[in-house]
């Protein structure tokens, strides 16, 4: 009897998209992005590499603003090298007025997941990891995939000391570079639609997610 209760707790829970049930697969997917201990990269940029795994493009990159699509939604990515150089510091408070919110930790790498309910219905992403960050805005069905692919190139990423040291005695940004505070989250979407208003939508394309692409 106590299992028959169970099983019709959980298809209640599967049929009404309860929090719990949703929550329990977006930390499923945190949990073994950070636990990956692969060092595949695929994009060099000065300072640092990362990964772009299969079914993201790259659009445009202006020194630290990368802007990616999966074909459909626009991913922003700034990496914070001068953060790390400087070994910047910063703890995260989990809220509780937003669809999901967690503070990310791996021995020394730290970060955030913040999920807010956008105007028009859909879900406005917000990851910071390893000293870079990524927005994105996408459907509810699409959250767990958005999810992946972020973490996928977040926890890429690999820091050139070297590079970074060389850098640091030079004017290391661009004047038309974008910067942004990557340890407070925005208190709205605007800053991202600007973005993705300047590149514009994008239909669905063939391309599959790649199965493999948190593990590269």
């Amino acid at each position: 009897m106590k299992k028959k209760i169970i099983f019709l707790g959980l298809i209640l829970c599967l049929a009404s998209g309860c929090t719990t049930i949703k929550n329990s697969s977006y930390e499923q997917i945190l949990e073994q992005a950070m636990s990956s201990n692969t060092n595949i990269t695929n994009t060099a940029r000065s300072g640092y590499k990362y990964y772009i795994p299969k079914g993201l493009r790259l659009l445009d990159e202006e020194g630290s603003n990368e802007i990616l699509t999966d074909g459909n939604s626009i991913y922003y990515l700034y990496v914070d090298y001068i953060s790390y150089y400087n070994k910047i510091k910063s703890s995260y408070e989990e809220k509780e007025n937003v669809i999901y919110s967690k503070r990310l930790e791996n021995g020394d790498l730290f970060g955030y997941i913040e999920i807010k309910n956008t105007q028009n219905n859909q879900y406005f992403i917000e990851i910071m990891y390893n000293y870079a960050k990524i927005e994105v805005i996408v459907a509810e069905e699409k959250v767990t995939d958005a999810i992946a692919y972020s973490m996928s190139i977040l926890t890429s990423v690999q820091y050139q000391d070297t590079v970074l040291t060389s850098l640091m005695g030079e004017d290391v940004l661009s004047s038309n570079e974008v910067v942004h505070n990557i340890f407070e989250t925005a208190q709205t979407e605007s800053g991202y639609l600007e973005i993705v208003e300047e590149y514009g939508t994008y239909e669905e394309t063939e391309d599959t997610v790649d199965p493999d692409f948190i593990r590269r």
